[in-house]
């Protein structure tokens, strides 16, 4: 290999990033210091070395002292990553991050092996097959997590509320993402539209259930934007397009050399008034479709605050079948807010959405939504969900039960059994105060179980209160801006 043109490559990605290259350091001095360092090692260390070996780790200690997106990327990782934007892949169903010390979980993705078994977000993957993921690459991460369909791994995770690691067996499958996987008339009029993912078909999916939803009647739209973790951008992008103004601006990203804007190129849905759910575990494609719909006035955002993913990557292939991959830009929303929260954390500043409308916008580091809306649960409820009871209990019941298709008193029974059996502590008044929220869990499981996908949105939207108060924003909204006058 040219070890000089290698080095040189990799001063001149040093240089720009820091802001040296104009600075009192000649470029070609570095360029001898880092060559005579290398020989030295090579020719007088005590220890044989190889030249490759310590470019890697130079490289290495170079990008972890960056953002969490910028990495060094060896084959095998360098392959993976092509894979991520697939459509199909095997692996376990999870997007993640690394947010601190340990890979965290923005989302499992919806019927996949991660979801049906229970993984939430916000879990922190503290070990895979034993070894600890401190301080672990993403893109190691990834690797050691997809396998052959069909095998087994076991993941430890770390969950808020819960004392000891939790260690999770699942079967790797092909993954096939669904980007739309429900979409159905909730009201005579009100159309809602679950969009999970961005993939490589989404725009043709949203359109068709958009005008599957137009011809039942649909006057106005829901759209659920929650724990979607994002995906292939130019998907975000173009959906977004669908309900902005063709021309109007949609996102720009802006870096030291970097600055693109993108605008709207459809605007086939501008008219129809919208609502767009959104929560903690919505990312980086999500962000850009609802920091637009916001800042143009043509939506009302309900729910919480995203995730705050929005850099851009460009990956630089290097030699050996190897590549950089460095963030360059930040992406912003069309009002100024930086979406990505690692590179700004900014919940004060206030901005003047685009549209008509003129409203202040909080922030940036993630998107505020004009309403927040929490979910309620008591602390004997959350106990529960932290076991990931539901999935096996289910499978189990409609084995032993095959005729029985709601929730029943033996049902709700065995169940409080189970939770007995793991440990968690409770009184009767806590048992019959959380006995709501347990019903519901179990009529969202029996229905996915015996009706599928389906199923499980019939049975959750109507007891789902951020759906069933968007149904009431979206009552007598002729226009899109009526949406903020029924808040």
């Amino acid at each position: 290999m040219n070890r000089k043109k290698y080095i040189l490559l990799i001063l001149l990605v040093i240089f720009s990033i820091s802001g040296f290259i104009y600075s009192s350091i000649n470029v070609f001095t570095a360029l001898k210091t880092i060559d005579q360092v290398l020989r030295l090692i090579r020719d007088s260390y005590v220890n044989p070395m190889e030249i490759d070996k310590l470019l890697d780790y130079a490289i290495e200690a170079i990008t972890d002292s960056l953002d969490v997106h910028t990495t060094y990327l060896k084959e095998s990782d360098y392959e993976n990553l092509m894979i991520q934007t697939k459509g199909e892949f095997g692996g376990l169903g999870i997007q993640i991050y690394k947010r601190g010390d340990y890979i965290t979980i923005i989302s499992p993705i919806e019927n996949t092996p991660a979801y049906r078994i229970g993984l939430l977000q916000g879990d922190k993957i503290t070990a895979i097959e034993g070894t600890s993921t401190k301080d672990m690459k993403l893109n190691k991460a990834v690797s050691m997590m997809r396998g052959k369909p069909g095998t087994n791994i076991t993941i430890t995770i770390s969950r808020e509320g819960v004392d000891d690691p939790i260690d999770f067996t699942i079967t790797r499958d092909i993954i096939k993402i669904k980007s739309v996987p429900y979409a159905g008339m909730i009201e005579k009029d009100v159309g809602y539209i679950r969009l999970g993912t961005f993939s490589q078909t989404s725009t043709s999916e949203m359109r068709n259930a958009i005008d599957s939803l137009i011809n039942q009647g649909a006057e106005n739209l829901i759209l659920d934007l929650r724990s979607n973790p994002g995906g292939v951008l130019q998907e975000a992008f173009e959906i977004a397009s669908l309900f902005i103004e063709k021309g109007n601006e949609i996102v720009y990203t802006e870096g030291k050399t970097v600055y693109d804007s993108y605008k709207s190129n459809n605007g086939s849905y501008k008219n129809i008034p919208l609502v767009v759910l959104v929560d903690g575990g919505s990312a980086s494609g999500s962000e850009i479709v609802a920091g637009a719909i916001q800042d143009w006035d043509r939506g009302f955002l309900l729910g919480t605050k995203t995730f705050g993913k929005g850099s851009v990557q460009r990956v630089y292939p290097l030699p050996n079948k190897k590549a950089l991959k460095l963030t360059i830009a930040r992406y912003h929303t069309p009002s100024g807010r930086c979406i990505d929260r690692e590179l700004v954390e900014d919940t004060i500043t206030v901005y003047i959405t685009k549209g008509e409308l003129h409203r202040e916008v909080k922030g940036g580091g993630g998107i505020i939504p004009d309403s927040i809306l929490l979910y309620e649960y008591t602390d004997l409820y959350r106990k529960i969900v932290s076991q990931s009871l539901n999935f096996n209990f289910i499978v189990r019941w409609t084995h032993e039960h095959p005729d029985i298709n709601s929730v029943t008193p033996g049902m709700i029974e065995d169940y409080k059994e189970l939770v007995k059996e793991k440990g968690v502590e409770f009184s009767k008044t806590e048992w019959d105060s959380s006995l709501v929220y347990i019903k519901r869990s179990l009529k969202i499981g029996l229905a996915d179980n015996k009706f599928g996908v389906k199923g499980r949105y019939r049975a959750m939207i109507p007891e789902d209160k951020q759906i069933q108060t968007a149904v009431n924003i979206l009552k007598n909204a002729k226009t899109p801006s009526d949406v903020f006058v029924n808040k």
